[in-house]
């Protein structure tokens, strides 16, 4: 056997031109297919928390400005400060999502029992056969469906979008509560994920800047905006949604309504939606009112929350977003939708983050290729 200790590598330089560039194109190669392959396994690894890592990377951009007055104004050590902003989040979001998880399950079965106990076919007779515009409308509507439109199928058809409802809402909490162990570990990610962010902000922002082939300049402008849009999606509508969510919420009480947790609850997630978000919700609740013989009720619950629609949407939320993102409504609603349907429930989040994040690229296409900017280079 060969004394390995007296083989020496070949020197690059000693070889012909040739054999060097072949020995540099198999160096290259090598080292693709080992990143390639290094990159395919950390994905592996990272792909089960995913949603956890990028949520906790959103709660970091959207409360790195409260970080920064703590130590700023307060002079609050570095890593207590971090601590102090883990606390004001867990209090604020998470403490109480769990109290509401654990109320909801109660509420879901008191509103179907409820619903089930006023939709007789009476009431049903009285509101969808009489004399009247909305009978004529709604027998029109039937027939394009091509559905029947008698009190025993009406009456099966809203005890079934009740049931539904209900079954749905009661399976996702229980689910959820079911796979507490599931729930720890994401949630532990992503507290991990924040307290990095939040403890090394400045070192992993120039790491992931080295990496990007982007200018300097034009990588802070996308991560500014990923932030501000966090900011908007986050702070804004939910502070939106939950002035719109309490305040319906209080009006269902005062119509008399039942399941108050759960109304409140679901206005404030339907508000996160801009334009129409509320108007699912209070619309159906108001013709519930009307169908059980409350007409006073109902027309002042779809005044009432129409009118906290429109002073949030019109008022509060221009004022308190101001200029840091400006994208028309339109779009916010179509990314929230889409986001929705391709990400599920976090799609509210992630829907806005890539339209924003995209037009940032469309502006800085235009920037860079623009016709006006190619002239330029030209002459």
């Amino acid at each position: 056997m060969p004394d390995l200790k007296e083989y020496e590598a070949p020197q690059l330089g000693h070889l012909p031109t040739e054999r060097r560039k072949q020995h540099s194109l198999q160096s290259n190669i090598a080292f693709v297919i080992g990143y390639g392959a290094l990159f395919y396994l950390m994905a592996l690894i990272f792909y089960p928390y995913l949603d956890s890592i990028v949520f906790g990377a959103i709660l970091a951009g959207t409360f790195m400005p409260m970080h920064q007055y703590l130590k700023r104004r307060w002079k609050v050590p570095h890593r207590l400060a971090v601590v102090l902003v883990m606390l004001v989040i867990v209090c604020t979001f998470f403490a109480p999502m769990v109290y509401l998880a654990l109320e909801l399950t109660d509420e879901a079965v008191i509103l179907f029992g409820e619903v089930k106990t006023n939709v007789t076919e009476e009431t049903i007779e009285e509101l969808f056969f009489g004399e009247g515009l909305l009978p004529k409308l709604l027998a029109q509507i039937f027939e394009v469906f091509n559905l029947k439109y008698n009190v025993s199928s009406l009456q099966s058809l809203i005890l079934d979008w009740a049931r539904n409802a209900s079954s749905y809402l009661l399976d996702s909490i229980n689910n959820w509560l079911g796979n507490l162990l599931g729930f720890l570990v994401n949630f532990m990610v992503m507290m991990v994920t924040l307290y990095g962010i939040l403890a090394e902000g400045e070192a992993i922002k120039r790491f992931f800047v080295e990496l990007s082939p982007l200018p300097a300049d034009e990588e802070d402008l996308v991560i500014d905006k990923f932030n501000q849009m966090n900011y908007v999606t986050l702070v804004g509508n939910g502070i939106g949604g939950v002035i719109q969510g309490v305040a319906a919420g209080v009006i269902f009480w005062m119509a008399g309504i039942q399941s108050i947790f759960l109304w409140t609850a679901t206005m404030i997630v339907l508000a996160f939606v801009p334009m129409v978000g509320m108007s699912v919700g209070f619309i159906p609740a108001s013709l519930y009112l009307w169908m059980v013989g409350k007409q006073t009720e109902a027309v002042g619950v779809f005044l009432g929350c129409s009118l906290i629609a429109i002073a949030v949407e019109q008022g509060f939320k221009p004022r308190f977003v101001g200029g840091r993102v400006k994208i028309h409504s339109v779009l916010v609603f179509l990314s929230i939708i889409g986001g929705v349907t391709a990400f599920g429930a976090l799609g509210i989040f992630y829907g806005p983050l890539v339209m924003s994040i995209f037009l940032t690229f469309v502006n800085l296409y235009h920037k860079r290729y623009g016709s006006e900017n190619l002239k330029s280079q030209d002459q």
